[in-house]
């Protein structure tokens, strides 16, 4: 007789209480890239400003897809962005949210990202899939060129909702 969840071969513990666990201990772990920073920026030393997105998807798979899809010709297009530093996505591994982190030599620099086209594209590709956001600006110190993500998480508490 093949072995159930109620009686498993001795020895043996029940698949489905191993996967549960694991579940739970990945629901509230995240992954994040290595910050990558634009090579052709190094040398400027400067203060500059990060800007950190949280979004919270929802439940619909092809949104959520598109979602991504916005999110890497975003990725593709930032090193030819005037002003771009440098920059990290975190997600969560079993979760819906994620996060991105900007780093631009000036606000002047960021509000002309944000009101691009590859940006603004990106948006009505992804915005279907977004249940919530929020968004926080940090400034840098000069030569500072990344937050930790413990940082940019704490930023982003105290940031705007995205629907203000």
């Amino acid at each position: 007789m093949p072995p159930t969840l109620s009686s498993p071969e001795p020895g043996r513990k029940k698949p489905l209480v191993g996967l549960f666990i694991l579940t739970f201990l990945l629901s509230g772990c995240a992954i994040a890239t290595p910050f990558r920073d634009n090579p052709e920026a190094r040398a400027q030393a400067g203060p500059a400003i990060a800007a950190i997105t949280e979004a919270q998807l929802g439940a619909d798979r092809a949104a959520r897809n598109r979602f991504w899809e916005g999110t890497r010709r975003v990725e593709q297009a930032l090193m030819q962005q005037p002003g771009f530093l440098g920059y990290s996505i975190r997600r969560e591994i079993l979760g819906d949210r994620a996060w991105t982190m900007t780093v631009w030599q000036s606000e002047a620099d960021l509000v002309r990202f944000v009101q691009s086209g590859v940006h603004r594209e990106a948006i009505g590709i992804g915005r279907p899939a977004l249940v919530s956001g929020r968004f926080a600006r940090v400034p840098l110190a000069p030569g500072e060129r990344s937050l930790s993500w413990a940082r940019a998480l704490e930023a982003i508490e105290n940031g705007r909702n995205l629907y203000e």
